[in-house]
């Protein structure tokens, strides 16, 4: 019959716009879910905490993830080049107490910020130097750093707080304002721009991305991986240099503590962000997401009186089901 002959010139039949978009959500949907989950996070606290809902605890969360964000920026790259850092947390705790001994002695607080920031980039050097020359494994030179730059921390102070006084570094570092804008989220806002555009728009991102992705791939491609790692690793020491300082800055001391228990934080709102955990991948947005999700997490749970082992359970479990689901996609 004629209705039933072929008709060559009719081609395969389109999918529907629902189908399409559903298509598109499988295939992307972990950087919707971080979205969504910060969003449930938010009403399921704000239902179940009356001082929740309110913009000075707005505030104040910003100020408790801009350390986050910031390390987690740098940590975006050095884990999407196939590497890890356990010890910004103790690499941060260094830079604060160079800074605070500086301002304690009544030096220039311009010179107490390079002093602390270069405490940060040797730890990344020599992190770095160790990862690439020496073929030691990230996880263990930086657990191996950790302990080196805490050791540090309580011996030179003999585990007592270093109090200084100088407004104009506190200001500028953490502890003033911008207008209504806390500076420690100016600070946030200016690296978030820069890893960025560095991560996304530069031949730098895209060297990193293949490191991580394919190691050997990338070396016959004439990349130089080694100087790829070495930088990425000394960009995380870096940013916990300046970790460093906006957290003296905000303590108006340094403390040989500071920065413990930092690295679970930032790697699970790495990992959260949807960064690989085995390299290839990331994305310095889903680093901002997963820190603010972090902040709300811990704000959200001490709110309700909660405990910090409790916190750590939950971040615990976040990393696990972040990594899982996260390779699943």
């Amino acid at each position: 019959m004629a209705g039933d002959s072929f008709n060559p010139t009719v081609g395969p039949r389109r999918p529907s716009f629902l189908t399409t978009a559903w298509t598109n959500f499988r295939r992307n949907y972990r950087q919707w879910v971080i979205y969504l989950a910060l969003v449930v996070l938010v009403l399921g606290f704000t239902l179940t905490s009356s001082q929740f809902l309110s913009l000075s605890n707005f505030i104040n969360i910003f100020r408790q993830t801009a350390i986050v964000s910031i390390i987690g920026f740098a940590m975006t790259f050095v884990l999407t080049s196939g590497e890890i850092d356990l010890s910004i947390g103790a690499v941060m705790a260094v830079s604060s107490l160079v800074a605070s001994v500086t301002l304690r002695d009544h030096y220039h607080w311009l010179l107490a910020s390079v002093a602390g920031l270069v405490v940060g980039v040797v730890f990344g050097l020599f992190n770095g130097l160790l990862v690439t020359r020496a073929r030691i494994p990230s996880f263990l030179v930086t657990l191996g750093s950790m302990g080196i730059a805490r050791g540090i921390a309580l011996t030179v102070t003999g585990t007592l707080t270093i109090v200084f006084v100088n407004d104009t570094f506190t200001e500028v570092w953490g502890a003033g304002d911008i207008g209504p804008v806390p500076t420690m989220v100016v600070w946030t806002a200016i690296v978030f721009v820069v890893t960025y555009f560095l991560y996304s728009h530069t031949i730098f991102g895209r060297y990193v991305q293949a490191t991580g992705g394919n190691l050997m791939a990338a070396r016959f491609s004439g990349i130089n991986t080694n100087r790829i790692k070495l930088t990425t690793l000394t960009m995380s020491g870096l940013a916990s240099g300046l970790g460093g300082l906006l957290m003296t800055a905000r303590l108006y001391s340094g403390r040989p503590y500071i920065g413990q228990g930092l690295e679970m934080d930032v790697i699970a709102a790495v990992i959260l962000g949807g960064t690989s955990l085995f390299g290839g991948k990331g994305t310095i947005i889903g680093t901002l997401v997963g820190a603010l999700i972090i902040g709300v997490i811990n704000n959200g749970l001490v709110l309700l009186g909660i405990g910090t082992n409790v916190q750590m359970i939950v971040k615990g479990a976040i990393i696990i089901a972040a990594v899982f689901f996260g390779e699943k996609a």
